[in-house]
């Protein structure tokens, strides 16, 4: 008797362990506005690039779609269907082995392998995953007002360069605005910064946001060997805001937030 209740128990838990792996298929559909004006190329070379970086094996490559499959220590596979344009993708489950698929639901571990290569594709896209969870958690969202601030550009660069945040060896400029001498583009970048805003008025607490955000693609384009970055446009959650003049700031109780993109470049 006491050996079958045993029995049950422990086929009981093992129940209980495969329900707790098991989750519904995670299959992430990723937006983007048409004015980022992503192209066909750099769509389909960041998701290739996303799949390749996690070892995923990529096994077909069409103009609109591509497929891929990883298989893990031989015991776990998995394959993918990935429908893309300039606008949009969609990692979506295709079939699978030693990851107990059923019902619409798999083992935890493919989820984390989608999340993962999802990642990737939007580094690619010199978008900040990380960054734009953290913008859609409720602490932060419900602190952000809905309508943007539009401040001087120019005004905070000329802040941050007698502050000593920016040392003059990077110029910046936004879309539309005149760039003297011969461009030579080089990579895009982006970057994403907040600052507390207590205490602070709203264009003192967004000054300090882009601030932090000009340092950062100073160091970028350092790096590159780039002297300037060009077609800077605002995109606080991935919304284009171009102006020659202005930057959008999102402010509130808690928070400033800013958003640029642009393409270090090497003026002559």
């Amino acid at each position: 008797m006491l050996s079958l209740v045993r029995c049950i128990a422990l086929t009981a838990a093992v129940f209980t362990l495969a329900a707790c792996t098991s989750k519904p298929v995670y299959a992430p559909t990723e937006q983007f506005p048409s004015d980022l004006h992503i192209t066909p190329a750099q769509m389909q070379t960041a998701i290739i690039t996303g799949l390749q970086k996690r070892q995923w094996t990529v096994q077909k490559v069409t103009p609109s779609e591509i497929q891929a499959a990883i298989t893990v220590r031989g015991r776990h596979h998995a394959e993918v269907t990935i429908p893309y344009s300039t606008t949009q993708y969609r990692i979506g489950y295709r079939d699978s082995w030693g990851l107990d698929y059923k019902d619409g639901k798999i083992h935890r571990n493919y989820n984390r392998w989608i999340s993962l290569v999802n990642d990737n594709i939007l580094r690619e896209l010199h978008l900040d995953p990380i960054g734009e969870r953290v913008d859609a958690l409720p602490v932060i969202a419900q602190t952000t007002d809905e309508v943007p601030l539009h401040l001087e550009f120019n005004r905070v660069v000329q802040r941050a360069t007698q502050a000593g945040h920016l040392d003059g060896s990077v110029r910046f400029f936004l879309a539309g605005e005149h760039v003297p001498g011969l461009v030579n583009p080089m990579s895009e970048t982006s970057t994403s910064k907040k600052t507390n805003s207590t205490n602070k008025t709203e264009e003192e607490a967004c000054d300090w946001a882009m601030i932090s955000a000009l340092a950062t693609l100073q160091n970028a384009a350092k790096r590159e060997g780039a002297n300037a970055v060009v077609d800077l446009v605002s995109f606080y959650n991935r919304q284009v805001y171009s102006d020659n003049t202005k930057y959008e700031c999102h402010t509130g109780s808690l928070m400033a937030g800013v958003a640029l993109r642009g393409k270090m470049a090497e003026i002559q």
